[in-house]
């Protein structure tokens, strides 16, 4: 009976640590999958970002983009970011946005990037071997026998990358110089030491073209021939290498971005950084309007500016071209003036005079009258012409 009970108990725990073990697994797909914004990028690429970030900032919008403006202005103003509110509509099928982030503690954050701050390319003060920096003799030595100087140093956000000076200052230093054997006692001398007052992270051709400043204009950009790359990617001149075209990101990270901030301020608006506050998109702002139309901030739509003052006479305002414009209707014999708004009449006595003609008033047009001679037949060479009313020579015969 003893042996039956064990057999039973033995049995119910490996059935136990079956299902214990399959949940595990289970949820940690669950985990692996939701774990962050970033599966969906090329690994090279997204290290690529990783490695060249160059604050906590820049750090989590790489790692989580769809949801870091919004946990930052969630820490500015203490209290849960609610979306804004809607008409009833349709139940959504998508899930709710989840922040992965939601977790950081905000002075945890500032902490690192303080101590990150702490460790960036820059001038430092240092101590410098006066001997070993200017190689004295062994018998000569000075007093004090370090003198401090700022010199480049730091960390760079690319290991491709080196913290370098750009700009340098000379300082003087008085010391003492001993000389073994002391015939003629200490002395002091003044010596001049470089002092680092500018430091930048250079790649390794510039650093070669600034050691080598001689021939600095037979230098090539690289050290190394331009090269053939494989598809998609291009040529990068500061590395020397073939990288990856920026315009490779997968969109769809910056298209569920939108989609997010459209559910928080809703469409054609974004979530300013600095303020918190829900405002047009930057391809959105008053630049993009046409003339006379300005950006409304609550549509964040183009609208018509109101005209300063009321239309005038036969004219009312276009709200197409944002303008008054004439809405006086004419006759056929006296066409429009666009610019004074009136009908006017283009033909006169004098231009019909000139055409050989008279001016009809009621019609506003010239017109001609009939020729009152009787005989019409001309001589040879010659011919009747209704505008003078005589004949003249056939070689004045207009072409036409």
């Amino acid at each position: 009976m003893n042996h039956w009970g064990l057999s039973l108990f033995l049995v119910y725990t490996v059935c136990l640590y079956t299902n214990v073990a399959v949940e595990s697994v289970h949820d940690y797909y669950e985990y692996d999958q939701d774990e962050g914004d970033i599966k969906e990028q090329p690994e090279a690429d997204l290290e690529q970002q990783l490695r060249s970030a160059a604050s906590v900032d820049e750090l989590m919008k790489i790692v989580y983009p769809n949801s870091w403006t919004m946990l930052k202005c969630r820490s500015k103003r203490g209290s849960r970011f609610g979306s804004r509110e809607r008409f009833p509509a349709e139940p959504r099928s998508e899930e709710p946005p989840a922040f992965a982030a939601a977790y950081f503690n905000f002075e945890i954050l500032k902490s690192i990037e303080s101590e990150w701050r702490k460790t960036l390319c820059m001038p430092r003060e240092v101590c410098l071997d006066v001997g070993r920096e200017f190689g004295a003799a062994t018998n000569v030595f000075y007093k004090p026998p370090c003198v401090s100087v700022y010199r480049c140093g730091g960390c760079c956000n690319s290991e491709e990358l080196q913290c370098r000076n750009i700009s340098t200052s000379y300082i003087s230093k008085t010391l003492f110089e001993i000389t073994i054997p002391v015939t003629q006692g200490t002395k002091p001398v003044t010596v001049s030491f470089a002092n680092h007052t500018l430091c930048r992270c250079l790649s390794k051709p510039d650093v070669y073209r600034q050691v080598h400043s001689i021939i600095r204009r037979a230098l090539p950009e690289c050290n190394m021939t331009n090269k053939t790359c494989p598809k998609n990617h291009v040529w990068n001149n500061h590395i020397c290498r073939c990288v990856q075209q920026p315009d490779i990101a997968v969109p769809s990270q910056h298209s569920r971005s939108e989609s997010l901030q459209d559910d928080i301020c809703g469409p054609n608006k974004e979530l300013d950084e600095e303020t918190c506050q829900c405002v047009c998109r930057r391809q959105l702002r008053a630049s993009s309007c046409g003339p006379n139309q300005e950006m409304d901030k609550h549509s964040c739509q183009c609208v018509c500016k109101e005209p300063p003052v009321p239309c005038g006479p036969n004219q009312e305002f276009n709200r197409d071209a944002c303008q008054c414009t004439c809405a006086k209707v004419c006759p056929r014999h006296q066409p429009l003036n666009p610019s004074k708004c009136i009908c006017e009449c283009t033909e006169s006595p004098n231009k019909c005079f000139l055409k050989g003609r008279r001016f009809r008033q009621a019609t506003c047009s010239c017109y001609r009258p009939p020729c009152e001679v009787r005989r019409r037949r001309c001589e040879a060479g010659f011919y009747f012409s209704e505008e003078v009313c005589r004949c003249i020579p056939t070689y004045w015969r207009r072409q036409d």
